[in-house]
């Protein structure tokens, strides 16, 4: 082998070797995105809001919260779809037993409304006007609003 080629393929191995520890050092980014879920969008908004402390601790444990309500919800509405699929594979409809099963998970949803206003008076009262302001900004624009372009 000539000392170009064998120099070529030492400078493509290393190219390889680079390659591949960004892609792990990307990967290992996401992944620790997604181990933080629900709370790394959480600090993202804590931190543009520059919440203090005690605000964080209050914002924290109202999202806890209503996270673990849905929670609870979304797995009554999976047991919902089994009912509803019994109620429909009959020979008739039984309505007052829809309408039982409908009403059992409205009155969920209205417990959880009921959480939700609760939970966002008290973040209201902790929050000052200007934080107020930034978090109107960010309902307004959206998810990802600081994505869109006036073209799009």
């Amino acid at each position: 082998m000539t000392p170009f080629v064998s120099g070529a393929l030492g400078a493509f191995a290393v190219l390889v070797a680079l390659a591949v520890a960004r892609r792990l050092f990307w990967l290992s980014r996401f992944r620790a995105m997604r181990r933080g879920g629900r709370s790394f969008g959480l600090r993202r908004l804590l931190a543009r809001l520059r919440a203090r402390p005690e605000q964080e601790e209050l914002i924290r444990a109202e999202a806890q919260a209503l996270w673990a309500d849905a929670a609870v919800l979304r797995e009554d509405l999976s047991a919902a779809r089994g009912e509803l699929a019994d109620l429909l594979s009959a020979e008739a409809l039984d309505a007052a037993a829809l309408s039982a099963a409908l009403d059992k998970r409205l009155a969920r949803l209205a417990t959880l409304r009921e959480r939700l206003a609760a939970g966002l008076t008290r973040i209201h009262a902790t929050l000052d006007a200007e934080q107020r302001t930034a978090v109107a900004a960010l309902l307004r624009s959206g998810p990802h609003g600081h994505r869109r372009h006036a073209g799009c």
